[in-house]
């Protein structure tokens, strides 16, 4: 059996490959969408069972009495959403009880694995990411359960829409604090747009998302540094808004590709 499990304030993200049961049980603050990705799975909610195959959900209520079992071959991912996280959002299901909407198995599985990624590479302290992330599991979440299957899409392909007044407002606050700890709803309050469709907005104006907009200039201002002074690449990170270099350096790898050493310029060399 494999566990992979994470957790945000908003959000908690489960991968179960292999057998596994549990104890009849309440969520008393959360939704719980499970949905098999292969194998049988055998669910109890309430006073009702059911056998569901790959790519049919399961729904569970706050306060709902739950268990389920699944067998050797089963894999499964469960996500579990506080019901806060539905709050200004436009796009907030109204979520039916029990088995709803079909998944896609394999689009599922690999948005998963991008949501996981995203959150375990990342700074544990940086906000922006995670808010980031939380705003596209429940944008995704939402368009699934209520049929929507064409804007569930993940693509963030750029779109030909008119210049967000607000926009260069956002920019301007985000070229003068991207050393700081951003957030979403900082920007999405700039925006005055929800953070789902703030992240949506702004990818189509600019190409990236907020993250990553943020990463690159980030990035650009470190590798200034590391070519033009003396500074430690601890006393570059944590400059940048990072709370250790570890992270640093996996964001600076994957944007230039080498180590943030290789980049050191005359004046920055270190006799």
């Amino acid at each position: 059996m494999m566990i992979v499990q994470l957790t945000t304030p908003l959000l908690e993200l489960w991968r179960i490959d292999g057998q596994f049961s549990n104890q009849p049980h309440t969520h008393e603050a959360e939704y719980q969408i499970t949905v098999p990705l292969q194998g049988n799975c055998h669910f109890k909610l309430e006073h009702k069972e059911f056998s569901l195959g790959s790519g049919r959900a399961l729904v569970q209520h706050p306060g709902e009495r739950h268990s389920f079992e699944a067998d050797s071959l089963s894999g499964l991912i469960i996500i579990k959403i506080r019901q806060e996280a539905w709050r200004g959002s436009e796009s907030a299901p109204g979520f039916a009880r029990g088995v709803r909407q079909s998944f896609d198995s394999l689009q599922l599985s690999g948005y998963y694995r991008t949501w996981i990624d995203a959150l375990m590479r990342s700074d544990p302290c940086d906000r922006l990411i995670r808010e980031q992330t939380e705003a596209q599991v429940i944008a995704y979440l939402s368009a699934m359960m209520t049929g929507n299957t064409m804007s569930a899409s993940l693509s963030e392909r750029t779109t030909n829409i008119g210049k967000d007044r607000y926009l260069d407002q956002v920019l301007d606050y985000i070229h003068s604090h991207f050393r700081e700890t951003v957030s979403i709803d900082a920007m999405a309050g700039i925006a005055a747009q929800s953070r789902y469709h703030f992240i949506r907005s702004f990818k189509a104006a600019t190409g990236d998302t907020p993250y990553h907009y943020v990463l690159k200039l980030r990035m650009k201002e470190a590798m200034r540094l590391l070519r033009t002074t003396r500074a430690s690449v601890t006393d570059i990170a944590l400059s940048l808004g990072y709370s250790s270099t570890s992270p640093f350096y996996r964001a600076f790898a994957g944007i230039y590709g080498v180590r943030p050493e290789q980049c050191r310029g005359e004046s920055g060399q270190v006799h």
